[in-house]
C-alpha cells in the first residue's frame, strides 16, 4: 500500500469513529474496542487503527489511557486544525515565540560547534535519540526523545557554560516541542518531514559540516516558528 493510500485509510477510520461519537452511537465515557477488534471490524491494519486513534486523541474526541484503553472524551466536532489552534492559543504566545527566537540563536551555534567537537559517544547518543523520535505510539516518549536530541547537540558543543544555559531552558524548549510535535503528528507527511529535518542536522554534525549544521538548525527552528504562526492566525 502506498503512503498516500495508507494516509487515506486512517483518515477514513478517523471519520467513521468520529461520526459514531458525534451521532451518539458512542457516548462520553464509553470504552472503544481494542485495536485488534477495530482492525477486524474495519478490515484494516492495526497501524491504521493506531493512527486513527492518535488523530482522534489529538482532536480531543478520545483519551488514550495506556494500559487501560481508549475512552470517548467529548462530542465536540472540532477539526484537527481548530484543536491545534486551541493548543497554541492556550500557550503564552509571547513566551513561545521569544523562546524560539532564543533557540534560533543558541542552538544554531551549538550545532556548528557540535560538528567541530562532537566525540564518538556524542554521535552515538544523538543517533539513539533520533531513533527514539520515531516512536508515535507514546506521545511522551516522542516528546522526550526530541528534547533529548537537542540537548545532546548542546552537550556535544563541549562548552560547559552554553550547555548549562540550554539545560536551564529545557522546560521551555519542551513546551515548543510538545506543541509542534502535536501538529506534525497530525499527518504522516508532516511527521516524516520533522524526522528528515532532524536526520539532516545529525548527518551534518556527524560529518563535521559545521556551517551546514548551523544553517539546517536555523531552518528547522524557523519552520517551527512559521507553523505556529499559521496555527494561531
Amino acid at each position: 500500500m502506498t503512503s498516500t493510500n495508507k494516509q487515506r485509510v486512517y483518515k477514513i477510520i478517523f471519520q467513521k469513529i468520529q461520526s459514531d461519537i458525534t451521532s451518539g452511537i458512542l457516548n462520553v465515557g464509553d470504552k472503544l474496542p481494542p485495536e485488534r477488534e477495530l482492525s477486524a471490524k474495519y478490515s484494516v491494519s492495526r497501524t491504521s487503527i493506531r493512527e486513527a486513534l492518535r488523530l482522534l486523541e489529538l482532536s480531543d474526541f478520545v483519551e488514550i489511557r495506556h494500559g487501560d484503553g481508549t475512552f470517548v472524551k467529548n462530542k465536540t466536532n472540532q477539526t484537527v486544525q481548530q484543536q491545534l489552534t486551541s493548543v497554541v492559543l492556550k500557550t503564552d504566545q509571547t513566551t513561545l515565540y521569544e523562546m524560539l527566537e532564543l533557540r534560533l540563536i543558541l542552538e544554531s551555534q551549538c550545532a556548528a560547534l557540535a560538528a567541530l567537537r562532537a566525540t564518538g559517544q556524542d554521535i552515538e547518543k544523538m543517533a539513539r535519540t533520533l531513533e527514539a523520535m520515531k516512536n508515535t505510539d507514546d506521545e511522551e516518549v516522542g516528546i522526550q526523545a526530541d528534547l533529548d536530541f537537542h540537548m545532546a547537540i548542546a552537550a556535544a558543543a563541549n562548552n560547559s557554560v552554553l550547555a548549562e544555559l540550554i539545560s536551564s531552558l529545557a522546560p521551555h524548549m519542551r513546551s515548543t516541542i510538545e506543541v509542534t510535535r502535536k501538529h506534525r503528528l497530525s499527518s504522516q507527511e508532516n511527521f516524516a518531514r520533522t524526522l528528515e529535518e532532524h536526520r539532516a542536522i545529525f548527518i551534518a554534525i556527524s560529518r563535521g559540516e559545521n556551517e551546514r549544521a548551523k544553517v539546517l538548525m536555523e531552518s528547522h527552528i524557523r519552520t517551527i516558528r512559521q507553523e505556529l504562526s499559521e496555527l494561531s492566525i
